[in-house]
């Protein structure tokens, strides 16, 4: 009787043990579906977040409008924006200006 009481366990426990491995293997298939679903990455463009304020981009890089005068908080996100891009000293603005609107001129040549 013992024998089979402890065979028995040890088919239990094992189906256990396994029950859970599959468990695990379960929860990480989701978390790299969840993953490649909710939280990939891909950099945003000009396009993609300036997108409301594209006739206004390309009127500032066409010298119709100044940015930094007419639309201050825009200029400012686009300093931001291109901050890692362009090396902006602060110690001359008009450089700086010039410097941004070069890239935006170059990110809105393919746009229509």
């Amino acid at each position: 009787m013992r024998n089979t009481k402890e065979s028995r366990e040890k088919r239990r426990s094992g189906i256990v043990v396994k029950l859970q491995e599959v468990v695990q293997r379960l929860d990480t298939c989701l978390v790299s579906i969840y993953n490649k679903s909710v939280n990939h990455y891909e950099a945003m463009t000009l396009t993609s977040k300036f997108k409301k304020d594209i006739s206004t981009l390309r009127a500032a890089a066409n010298k119709e409008i100044f940015l930094d005068v007419k639309y201050p908080k825009l200029y400012k996100k686009l300093v931001r924006f291109y901050q890692n891009e362009v090396n902006l000293t602060g110690e001359d603005p008009d450089a700086d200006y010039n410097a941004i609107m070069e890239c935006i001129a170059e990110d809105l040549v393919g746009v229509i």
